[in-house]
């Protein structure tokens, strides 16, 4: 097609303006009309002001053409023209050519137009009047004295001038028009197009708020209602842990439909970061099932593992997304499997050109309800849902999303295969990294670490999570001393003995000094004992740039609320190792 033209994209390509590529338009059909008139010029014998004025008005086309497109000059080319064009060329083409009598008329209407079409702002105005001043101004004065135009030699040869005129004119104004038609239906399509993807994405949103609306308001139901049922049951021990067990999984699900939200959220805008560490693919994978044992128990399911494919168990790899990957993928298949049915998940690794690594794949497959061919076209699509399937399931719709954004981040691959009524199998494909065996020693010389009467120093304005964290350290053994913010903090580490504590707990979000500025002042004190007193930042906030932010204001580690504890006392271990048990 004409517009896949490498000559006809570099010309008229989007990379131009509306006017640019209109110029280019009219230069090029002005440069074959003029060409064709300086032939005629010279095979018909016209007179020699003619014909040096034709040459003249050609070369001036080409040299216009060349300071728009190769030095990139358009509205300087632009005004450049047209004042000569119109001002200089025109006028003396028309004393020379024959005046009234020639073709000359008409490419003075194209004059006139051409200011209006490509000169951008109020000089298109000044460009016209001058010029339409000066034709009228001409046409005047030969009038009156017509011994001043210079007549063609005979009929024949005006009209032939007039024919030629009248074609290239008609020649220029259908293809401005043309294309100036060609470009409104091509904005109007992209203006459709934009207002019907707006529209969908509207849909979307108004479906995703709906459906987070529905899943969140589920476990908060839970929440609140055994709570209160816990209150009520203070004396009966039974009723309490069971209440408290039904609350712990409903704050679990709740976390992970806002884990979902936010990951989607993180992963649209290239925030998503690959963090390798050594992992058990055979632990990962057990962790999986233990988080979803409850869902897995209440539907009578069985899990198959089979690991006779697994050769390396462990690997260099995110393990927090690959443990997300196939967390959503199983939970996928449970919600989608009948009761009583059998969930299969194996692990196959395949060599690879690169000896450093090694390719994993993952196979989820259920015995479940399977998904429409149509809807299949679709799965990996945001808020996605099977209205056919004949399984209600809660969620966002964006768990089959992540998985495959993630899986991507991670550089491989997923697939799906699913029949109606049969079932569903998903493949992860991942490469993972072979780790050396001095990775592995540093790994297993982590062990556990005694933390009684170590003294550190909790600072969170909001009164419940720092009581919660501060009951939850004492009971490892801390002597925990706490701060409502960081002026707070920053006072008791002023007032004390330096080296009384060993560690601050910071919370960075806080009213009157936040953790950053808290950090920056810790990091400034005189005494080196507590400028370099390790902090552990804790937020809620999981954007890569603010942890970057925390880390440049001087933080050692940051971790994500809620707090985990194991994951907290693995790194608390690292600041006190010269305690460790032999």
């Amino acid at each position: 097609m004409l517009k896949d033209n490498k000559v006809f994209r570099r010309l008229f390509g989007e990379q131009y303006d509306i006017q640019h590529r209109l110029l280019n338009i009219i230069l090029v059909v002005g440069i074959l009309g003029v060409s064709f008139a300086c032939l005629v010029a010279v095979v018909m014998n016209q007179n020699v002001f003619t014909q040096i004025l034709s040459f003249t008005c050609l070369i001036l086309f080409i040299i216009i053409f060349y300071v728009a497109n190769k030095l990139k000059r358009s509205q300087i080319a632009i005004i450049s023209f047209a004042i000569l064009f119109d001002n200089i060329i025109l006028p003396t083409l028309y004393v020379t050519s024959g005046g009234i009598e020639s073709g000359m008329p008409l490419w003075c209407l194209v004059g006139f137009v051409f200011p209006f079409l490509l000169i951008k702002g109020r000089s298109c105005v000044a460009v016209f009047i001058i010029s339409i001043t000066e034709f009228i101004l001409v046409v005047v004065y030969s009038y009156y004295h017509p011994e001043l135009i210079m007549k063609m030699s005979s009929m024949k040869v005006i009209l032939t001038d007039m024919i030629v005129a009248m074609i290239a004119v008609v020649v220029i104004f259908a293809s401005i028009f043309r294309y100036q038609t060609h470009i409104y239906e091509k904005q109007r399509n992209t203006i459709t197009t934009a207002i019907r993807n707006a529209n969908d994405a509207i849909k979307q949103k108004q479906d995703f708020i709906s459906n987070v609306s529905h899943d969140i308001r589920t476990p908060m139901d839970s929440i609140i209602g055994f709570t209160e049922l816990a209150k009520r049951n203070l004396d009966n021990p039974e009723k309490l842990a069971d209440s408290l067990e039904k609350i712990t999984r409903a704050s679990n699900h709740l976390m992970n439909l806002i884990n979902e939200v936010l990951d989607i959220s993180k992963i649209d805008s290239g925030k998503s970061v690959v963090e390798e560490e050594l992992c058990s693919i055979h632990s990962i994978i057990e962790n999986v099932c233990q988080i979803m044992q409850h869902e897995i128990d209440h539907k009578k399911l069985k899990i198959n593992l089979d690991y006779s494919m697994l050769d390396e168990d462990v690997l260099s790899c995110d393990n927090i997304r690959l443990n997300q990957i196939l967390l959503n993928l199983v939970s996928n298949a449970v919600k989608y499997s009948y009761e009583g049915g059998t969930i299969s998940i194996s692990v196959i690794q395949l060599s690879t050109d690169d000896e450093s690594k090694i390719m994993n794949e993952f196979h989820i497959r259920d015995e479940g309800c399977g998904m429409t061919p149509e809807f299949m076209e679709h799965v990996f699509e945001p808020f996605a849902r099977d209205k056919t399937s004949p399984i209600a399931a809660d969620g966002t719709g964006l768990g089959l999303t992540i998985a495959k954004s993630l899986t991507e981040i991670m550089g491989g691959t997923i697939e799906v295969i699913s029949e109606l009524g049969e079932g569903t199998e998903f493949t992860v494909t991942i490469p993972l990294s072979i780790p050396s065996l001095t990775e592995i020693e540093e790994e297993q010389d982590i062990v556990i670490y005694d933390f009684k009467g170590r003294r550190v120093l909790v600072v969170d304005d909001d009164e419940l999570n720092r009581e919660i964290l501060v009951e939850a350290m004492r009971e490892e053994g801390f002597i925990v001393d706490e701060a409502i913010d960081g002026s707070f903090a920053i006072e008791k580490l002023r007032d004390s003995e330096p080296g009384t504590y060993e560690l601050v707990i910071l919370d960075l979000e806080m009213p009157v000094m936040d953790g950053y500025e808290t950090t920056r002042i810790i990091r400034n004190f005189k005494d080196q004992r507590v400028a370099q007193i390790p902090i552990v930042a804790l937020t809620a906030d999981a954007l890569p740039e603010e942890k970057s932010h925390a880390f440049n204001c001087g933080v050692n580690a940051y971790l994500i609320k809620p707090v985990d504890m194991p994951e907290m006392l693995k790194v608390l271990m690292l600041f006190f190792r010269e305690n460790k048990r032999s």
